[in-house]
């Protein structure tokens, strides 16, 4: 009777704890360790080193003149033949309207170079080269972007003769005529065999175009030559617009206020483009340049077409018939900014070919120069 009770008070008080009894936990099992990968690649891959060319920039093809310059003046002499222009250098301004300076160098038409690539501008004319190259005691002008100093040499076409300007900057040029000017406002016209055919000071001109004035500034004064030697000399006010003439006569060396007598009163233009054959019609180019090869005399024009189908967006060059002579995609920078129009001279063709400045015969495409471009980077 003892151990029925007992078991009675037991399970009456476990009922009132209202207590369970949990089964013991389970052991989680330990997991498995990952087996290390093999050594044995699974996908080897192998490269074979002997089917990689190395980079090999373009070969350059020019020689050096007998005369050859450096980055000395040019030396006049009778053995260069034709001079064309190259561009054999460039720096990077980092501006907006002249992110890119090229300097360029003289060359013969059989790709000798003649000059270092030290000058800051070249212009060939009509029986003259124009040279400028900076130099802080230089010559500042009408003819120079934003008023820099220069030395300016003028030269023949062929380097035959060559004269450093002193004091002076460039005018004008007429056919076989140059005109320059001191900063007093004196004028000299040479031609082209580099014989000084008149001078008029600058005192003749201030009563008309004031006291401070400068050859070739924006307004003006500008002058013309016509092929009977007058000169149209121009200007207009900053202030009212309005435009002053005066007449310069080269057989008397006189200025004055009144065209000569049989002479019109504005400037004719016609006669200076009257040897100018008529432009070709090219089918999707609206608008041609005229070029003329100086030393052949042979006119090219060169167009971008707009709407050709498989040449939009291409620069051409095209004889004197339209027909298509040769083509290029437009270019993007630097080189844009430099290279504008194509050089002609001596039949050949200038481009810009893998950094390089190179020159092409026009009929048949043969390279006859290349120089490789350098850079303020280099």
């Amino acid at each position: 009777m003892k151990k029925l009770f007992a078991l009675i008070l037991i399970a009456a008080l476990l009922t009132l704890a209202g207590c369970t009894v949990q089964p013991a936990p389970t052991p989680t099992p330990a997991p498995e360790p990952t087996p290390m990968p093999t050594e044995e690649p699974v996908s080897p891959v192998y490269t074979d080193w002997s089917k990689l060319e190395p980079y090999e920039p373009a070969k350059p093809v020019y020689t050096f003149h007998e005369g050859y310059c450096g980055d000395g003046a040019l030396v006049a002499r009778d053995d260069y033949g034709p001079l064309l222009v190259y561009i054999g250098k460039y720096a990077a301004m980092g501006m907006y309207v002249e992110p890119i300076e090229p300097f360029y160098g003289l060359m013969t038409a059989k790709g000798e170079v003649v000059t270092d690539s030290v000058y800051s501008d070249i212009y060939f004319y009509d029986g003259f080269i124009v040279l400028y190259r900076g130099n802080p005691d230089g010559v500042s002008g009408g003819d120079t972007f934003g008023g820099g100093t220069f030395d300016r040499t003028v030269a023949a076409p062929d380097g035959s003769w060559v004269l450093e300007l002193d004091g002076e900057f460039y005018v004008g040029c007429a056919k076989g005529l140059l005109t320059t000017a001191k900063p007093d406002g004196t004028l000299i016209v040479r031609n082209s065999d580099n014989e000084t055919i008149a001078v008029f000071d600058g005192a003749l001109f201030r009563d008309t175009f004031g006291e401070e004035f400068t050859w070739g500034d924006e307004g003006g004064p500008y002058v013309n030559w016509t092929k009977d030697g007058i000169g149209y000399a121009e200007a207009y006010s900053p202030s009212t617009g309005a435009r002053v003439d005066l007449y310069l006569d080269l057989s008397e060396g006189s200025v004055s206020d009144t065209p000569p007598e049989g002479m019109p009163e504005d400037y004719d233009w016609s006669w200076y483009f009257a040897d100018e054959p008529e432009q070709p019609v090219v089918e999707g180019c609206g608008y041609l340049d005229t070029i003329r090869d100086y030393v052949t005399g042979t006119y090219y024009y060169y167009g971008y077409y707009r709407e050709k189908p498989g040449y939009r967006g291409r620069n051409a060059l095209f004889d004197p018939d339209g027909n298509l002579i040769c083509y290029r995609d437009s270019l993007e920078y630097p080189y844009a900014y430099m290279f504008e129009y194509p050089h002609i001279g001596a039949g050949l063709i200038s481009s810009v070919e893998n950094d390089c400045w190179c020159y092409r015969e026009i009929d048949g495409g043969e390279l006859v120069f290349r120089y490789p471009m350098r850079t303020n980077s280099d």
